[in-house]
């Protein structure tokens, strides 16, 4: 969990005494990185309700994702895109059952925002980032995270 200055993490993800695999490692980064994002979307840029709460867990998701893709010194653990495409079909899977919402829903309380993490708020909202951050390209993309973060930090 991402907390002001520092993120907190389970001890499952210190795989004491066991044998570190590759998934295992691509995994807590993943996690590490999905937290450390959220001192972006969710530290100095928090949502107003609970509406948005899909733009903080999708951004933590697809950035972390990304960032293992673009990084010289993680690119022994192979692609992460592989592993963000299961994750891709698992907000699929959501979106087909009963319980299904946009990405971003309406909460009218927060006992239903509960019901929103889940795979649309992360996996299918992450893939929809992808998706625009490839339409827009990379710089307008950031330029954009830009300007909301300026706009709405604090």
């Amino acid at each position: 969990m991402e907390n002001v200055g520092c993120v907190t993490i389970n001890e499952d993800l210190l795989y004491i005494g066991e044998p570190v695999t590759l998934e295992k490692r691509k995994s807590s980064f993943i996690t590490v990185l999905h937290e450390l994002a959220h001192h972006w979307f969710g530290n100095l840029v928090t949502m107003k309700w609970w509406n948005d709460l899909w733009l903080n867990e999708s951004f933590a998701t697809y950035i972390s994702y990304m960032s293992i893709s673009t990084s010289d010194d993680l690119k022994y653990l192979g692609s992460p895109w592989d592993d963000f495409v299961t994750r891709k079909f698992g907000g699929v899977r959501d979106d087909a059952l009963n319980t299904t919402h946009p990405i971003c829903s309406q909460i009218d309380n927060i006992e239903a925002a509960d019901s929103s993490f889940d795979g649309i708020s992360y996996d299918k909202g992450a893939s929809f980032l992808k998706q625009t951050h490839k339409v827009m390209g990379h710089d307008s993309f950031k330029n954009a995270l830009h300007k909301y973060f300026a706009r709405y930090q604090w």
